[in-house]
């Protein structure tokens, strides 16, 4: 069964992501509800599966697997990316962020990080569409929190993204477990960020997990 590419929109990130939405297809998925952009990547067989602790605050860490067959993406490769806190997709609500500018400071500072991580292991070249190599997309707003009225806010995305990464011209790297944790590492600096900035800036209806 194909998979339709779905949409990224953060509101306020678009001059950092060249004022367009990113897509990618996606595959290895469970069934969720349909309220969701797309199924969640069923992250059972994570390449990295990980607890943190970040200040009072526990987050899981999942990334799967470099992914070499990606149905109607030749010459791609995916990795997907998920953090889960309790037992739900982080949000940046989730550590008490409310603010429009707060929120897309966080995931500005995520995507551009995630963004230099692949291109120091990878350097790949732009695709011949113009399109961004590499290209993020996310499941978008978090479903509990779109019934609260917040579609449109970002502090509701959750952070399950997907690394799309066109391959030719491209040096991949020899060691797919040395990249994936240089993802990890990158992921755990950017939620340090968030914290100290949630730690700023939230107010008392912060809550720990």
């Amino acid at each position: 069964m194909r998979i339709n590419p779905f949409t990224c929109k953060i509101s306020r990130l678009r001059s950092h992501l060249n004022s367009q939405a990113v897509k990618f297809s996606a595959l290895a998925f469970l069934p969720e509800p349909a309220s969701w952009a797309a199924p969640l990547p069923d992250f059972s067989k994570a390449a990295i599966n990980q607890r943190i602790k970040i200040g009072a605050h526990v987050f899981r860490i999942c990334i799967s697997g470099v992914q070499r067959s990606v149905p109607w993406e030749p010459d791609t490769h995916l990795i997907q990316i998920g953090v889960f806190y309790g037992d739900q997709p982080l949000t940046a609500m989730d550590l008490g962020l409310r603010t429009a500018d707060a929120c897309s400071n966080v995931w500005a500072f995520l995507t551009n990080r995630l963004n230099e991580t692949v291109v120091q292991f990878y350097s790949p070249r732009p695709r011949p569409t113009g399109d961004l190599n590499p290209r993020l997309g996310c499941w978008g707003p978090r479903p509990d929190l779109v019934e609260s009225g917040l579609a449109e806010s970002d502090c509701a995305i959750a952070v399950v993204l997907g690394l799309s990464i066109w391959q030719p011209g491209a040096s991949p790297p020899f060691d797919d477990g040395v990249f994936l944790e240089a993802l990890r590492d990158t992921v755990v600096e950017c939620l340090s960020y968030w914290v100290v900035l949630a730690q700023k800036t939230a107010g008392p209806q912060d809550r720990n997990n």
